[in-house]
């Protein structure tokens, strides 16, 4: 098992602002290319008529390997007692990623040019996961518990700043008439910028690597989870294929498996089957972080935030556009993340240090709740004015959330001996919700459609707006559980 020495006393002292320079530049680089690049390139290569289902498809694939990377990187990471070296490479390969991408989206087109844009992006998922899993170990391993709220609110803070620069630059770069190209160019020079003051200021950590062969390891449980995404992935599309609205059925399914989840989760915790305490061998058996109850339940509330963003997010420059009826859906949709962002540079901060005061939950339940009454409110805005002011409501709620959940994660891990593993298997929580972006293109295609012939407008966005305040209330519902954490 991977132990870690002590640190010194008092405890390393290092400046917030440089040990979350990185995720200002990660947040910086996944605004523009979600929100902005990805839907107007995804149209570019297939049309109108299948955007909805071509850009939730992008999104599902590459959440298929942010899926499975994070917890396998996580645990080489903690084996080879090593946390920076992997974001030096994770950021090289992202770069690579971004390079074949602007080059599928200037010198290719149609289906063909959208395969190789697709591979692009796989990418970039590989190597953006690769830099933030051991990367996320570093607050909890060096920040002591009692700043944790502080630090987590400058890294919110940050995040923020990242997303208000990349929304007004794609704001400008749109009224100039400059070509997507430059966008791409700027966010390989602000992810490697942002990474670059990181490894300057921040230590490595004191680890002591477990012998073995880490490689060997590594490259074994990357095949077997091929084997069985591709087993998965091919039995989907032969289901697709074979049985009749099968992606629909998906799409409508999803609700009801978060439930199935939940109720599971619940059922075990009455029982006493989670446990206030680490697993004995929780160093060696990855499962058996699910049986602290802590972690089970911030893991399942975080699902389901982030569930409640994805169900949104991929779609929300064509929400401007077909529901506010915005001729130019980018840089409306520039404008609308910006109030948003504003609003949560404004409360994360703040957050961030509360928390420390009155505790975590409190500040998640009031910000979960403003989350969901905005993007409810959305669908009935009047006006674009209105949309925004309702954006920059749930940019408040949303700052406020990110700046406390971090803490709330670090505080929630089992094990010291496995930071970096189990911050990794939490990642997947952020992630994994991007696998409901395939049926929830689906979903609002197909709602859209089914509206248009039945006299209600733009009923796929119903859809999947009103599934996003579900998960964010249910969300704040259930942080109620988590025993250890004030």
């Amino acid at each position: 098992m991977t132990t870690t020495t002590p640190f010194p006393s008092p405890p390393l002292r290092i400046s917030p602002w440089a040990l979350s320079s990185f995720w200002s530049g990660s947040a910086f680089h996944w605004l523009l290319l979600l929100l902005i690049l990805l839907p107007a390139d995804v149209l570019k290569f297939v049309g109108e008529d299948r955007k909805g289902t071509f850009m939730g498809l992008v999104v599902g694939i590459g959440a298929v390997m942010a899926l499975v990377l994070p917890p396998l990187i996580g645990t080489l990471s903690d084996r080879v007692g090593k946390r920076l070296a992997f974001l030096r490479w994770g950021v090289a390969i992202n770069v690579v990623g971004l390079a074949v991408m602007l080059f599928a989206s200037q010198a290719l087109g149609g289906l063909g040019g959208f395969w190789v844009y697709l591979l692009g992006y796989l990418f970039v998922q590989a190597g953006n996961n690769t830099a933030t899993s051991p990367y996320s170990a570093l607050i909890p391993e060096l920040v002591p518990q009692q700043d944790r709220g502080r630090y987590s609110g400058v890294m919110g803070q940050l995040q923020a700043i990242g997303q208000l620069v990349g929304a007004l630059l794609a704001f400008g770069l749109g009224q100039l008439g400059l070509p997507s190209a430059v966008s791409y160019v700027l966010i390989g020079v602000v992810l490697v910028g942002s990474a670059a003051i990181t490894l300057r200021q921040v230590p490595e950590p004191p680890l002591t690597p477990q012998p073995g062969n880490h490689a060997r390891w590594f490259l074994g449980s990357v095949g077997r989870a091929a084997a069985v995404v591709a087993v998965l992935g091919g039995a989907y599309l032969l289901l697709a294929q074979a049985v009749p609205g099968f992606s629909l059925w998906m799409a409508f399914a999803l609700p009801v498996l978060v439930v199935v989840a939940v109720v599971v989760a619940g059922v075990l915790d009455r029982r006493g089957t989670l446990s206030m305490t680490p697993h004995p061998m929780i160093g060696e058996r990855l499962m058996t972080v699910f049986l602290y109850q802590p972690f089970l339940w911030v893991f399942i509330t975080r699902m389901l935030f982030s569930l409640g963003q994805y169900s949104v997010q991929p779609f929300l420059q064509y929400y401007t556009g077909d529901v506010l009826g915005q001729k130019h859906p980018g840089t409306a949709t520039s404008i609308m993340l910006a109030c948003i962002i504003v609003g949560s540079i404004v409360s994360a901060i703040v957050g961030g240090r509360l928390s420390d005061r009155v505790g975590r939950k409190p500040i998640i339940y009031v910000a979960g709740t403003v989350m969901a009454a905005a993007a409810l409110s959305l669908l009935f805005a009047p006006n674009f004015v209105a949309a925004l002011a309702l954006a920059l409501a749930f940019g408040l709620g949303y700052g406020a959330f990110v700046s406390v959940d971090w803490a709330l994660g670090s505080d929630a891990m089992p094990s010291r001996a496995t930071y970096a593993r189990d911050m990794g298997l939490w990642h997947v929580a952020f992630v994994a919700p991007q696998l409901s972006s395939a049926p929830q293109g689906f979903l609002l295609d197909w709602g859209n459609a089914y509206g248009r012939t039945h006299d209600f407008l733009n009923m796929g966005y119903f859809i999947v707006f009103g599934i996003a305040a579900a998960c964010f209330l249910l969300g704040v519902i259930l942080v109620r559980n988590i025993r250890s954490v004030r």
